[in-house]
């Protein structure tokens, strides 16, 4: 006769070990140098300020992959809508942080050409349009004052006109 712990105990311990390794970790934090360098090597290819976007990113996850709300997700906390506004690559792939990168240098260019067409193009009114969309600030007529103004510290930074709130990591070996 069959004891009835074993399915008591064994059916949570299969469950567990099945679905465990379908979950992602809550956090994965790149460091800040691979994030640098990784910034230095995309951003110009986009005509991007690499310092701008190093701290949109630091703002958005403090380099967390797996950084997630109910709208964005990823190391800059892209939402699925611009995502899919500058790619047709799968919104899953926003977990993977370089690809999360690209693509939210890809929407921020995307944001970046609104306002130039609209003659508003400056950094702060980028960082604008990056967080609340660029919809919101043509509606705010592009005026900073216009938009709610942001809890995070470093996009109070953005919107004030410091284009590098959060400095990039010093190189180690710097040249003699």
């Amino acid at each position: 006769m069959k004891s009835p712990f074993y399915p008591a105990v064994l059916l949570p311990i299969a469950l567990l070990l099945i679905l465990g390794g379908c979950a992602r970790p809550e956090r994965k934090v790149i460091p800040a140098e691979d994030v640098w360098t990784y910034i230095l090597k995309r951003a110009p290819q986009h005509q991007l300020d690499p310092g701008f976007v190093y701290s949109l990113a630091f703002a958005e996850s403090s380099f967390n992959a797996y950084a997630s709300t109910d709208v964005a997700r990823g190391i800059t906390q892209i939402s699925e809508a611009a995502w899919e506004t500058v790619t047709d690559i799968s919104y899953d792939r926003a977990w993977n942080w370089r690809t999360n990168l690209n693509t939210a240098m890809l929407y921020l260019v995307y944001c970046r050409e609104r306002l130039t067409e609209a003659k508003h193009f400056n950094y702060p009114l980028l960082a604008a349009s990056y967080r609340y969309g660029p919809g919101a600030v043509q509606r705010a007529q592009y005026q900073i004052s216009g938009l709610p103004k942001p809890k995070n510290k470093i996009y109070q930074q953005f919107f004030r006109g410091h284009i590098h709130p959060y400095p990039p990591p010093e190189p180690e070996n710097p040249h003699p």
